[in-house]
């Protein structure tokens, strides 16, 4: 088991993904390489980056990382909150899923940002 799948953090955003993935089906056809790309690129890039930074060799790096993180789960609720307006449908359970890791994530960055 790598360092990073321990993380509450990657195991949510894992789950995220999961969730988005599932949703998706909503999405009209025609959004096949509009918002669904879009939606399906920000979402994993939240758990990538989580990864990519736990191998970083210094806790500055790491939070980076997450912080980058972050503004890819920014971009996944925006895709979402238009998509409900724009296609009527409700997006909520992948909504609460972006709730709970921006939790998490503000939690842990703030927690390293304090041990330096």
């Amino acid at each position: 088991m790598y360092n990073f799948e321990k993380l509450k953090a990657w195991q949510e955003a894992v789950k995220l993904v999961e969730i988005i993935y599932i949703e998706i089906k909503k999405f009209p056809p025609e959004e096949r390489f509009g918002l669904v790309d879009q939606l399906r690129r920000s979402s994993t890039s939240i758990s990538l980056n989580i990864a990519e930074g736990s191998g970083c060799s210094s806790k500055k790096a790491f939070v980076s990382y997450l912080e980058i993180a972050l503004k890819s789960l920014y971009e996944t609720v925006s895709i979402l909150k238009i998509s409900e307006k724009i296609f009527q449908k409700d997006f909520s359970a992948p909504l609460e899923q972006c709730d709970l890791v921006a939790k998490i994530l503000h939690g842990l960055i703030k927690s390293l940002k304090s041990e330096n």
